[in-house]
Formats: structure tokens, C-alpha cells, sequence
């Protein structure tokens, strides 16, 4: 990338082979890099909680948007009791769901916490919409 931008400055070329796949290649490249810099950063704090929101899209596909939400403290090295905290919210990712209940939400999450390393032992709290199917006392997700 770097020897083609560098083309471009220097006009050794003219032609720009930049089409919608290569630049839906370069998207998800730099989403998946931005998506691990984000889960270091929880997995460094270890603890952490999910904001979990279902809704169709306009196929009438289920989709779950998935938030993390952790704590970032950062120390003064000049002062031992200065710090600095500041809560981190991200939005991870949108995962389509097969059926709209609880039992296949919690499998859901639980799949996509292990894709991305996060231990459900280190899962402080869970936030999740009003829909019926989550909010069940006993058959939701909670």
C-alpha cells in the first residue's frame, strides 16, 4: 500500500486499481485491527460488561448489536495517587440471530465472547433492550 500511494505522489502512475472489493478488503482489514486493539484493551482491564440490543433488519433478520463497556485507569507516574479513570465504550460487531429467544441469545453471546477471548467469568454486568425474549424472568437472558 504504501509503494502504490507513494506511485501516486510522485506521478509515476495515474490509475488507481482501488474498486469496491479491494477498498471492502481494506474496511475489514482495518476494522478487524481497530475490533483486536479494542479487546486487548478489555482484556487488559479484565473486567468488563456487554450492552446487548436485538432488532430486525430490513431483511426481518434478527440482529444483535453487541457494545463492551470497561473501565481504563491510568496512573501518574509523577503522583502516586493521581490517576486518571475513564470509561471505554465500543461498539464489537452485529450478529444475526437464527430465532428470537432467550435460550438462543445466550448462546449467541457466549459464542461471541469465546470468538473474541473474553472470559464470561470476567463479564461484570449485562445491559440488554426491553424485548420480551431478554428480559424474561426465566426463560430471558438475564
Amino acid at each position: 500500500m504504501d509503494e502504490h500511494l507513494r506511485k501516486i505522489k510522485d506521478n509515476e502512475t495515474h490509475v488507481c486499481y482501488l474498486g469496491k472489493d479491494i477498498q471492502n478488503k481494506l474496511i475489514h482489514l482495518l476494522s478487524n485491527a481497530i475490533k483486536q486493539k479494542i479487546l486487548t484493551s478489555a482484556r487488559d482491564v479484565k473486567y468488563f460488561s456487554i450492552i446487548i440490543d436485538c432488532t430486525p433488519d430490513a431483511d426481518h433478520v434478527g440482529q444483535m448489536t453487541m457494545i463492551i463497556r470497561f473501565l481504563v485507569v491510568i496512573s501518574n507516574p509523577e503522583n502516586d495517587i493521581a490517576a486518571t479513570a475513564s470509561i471505554k465504550e465500543h461498539f464489537l460487531d452485529f450478529v444475526p440471530l437464527r430465532e428470537k429467544n432467550g435460550a438462543v441469545t445466550v448462546k449467541t453471546i457466549i459464542k461471541q465472547l469465546g470468538k473474541m477471548s473474553l472470559s464470561t467469568e470476567n463479564l461484570h454486568s449485562q445491559r440488554y433492550d426491553n424485548g420480551r425474549n431478554i428480559r424474561g424472568k426465566n426463560k430471558g437472558v438475564k
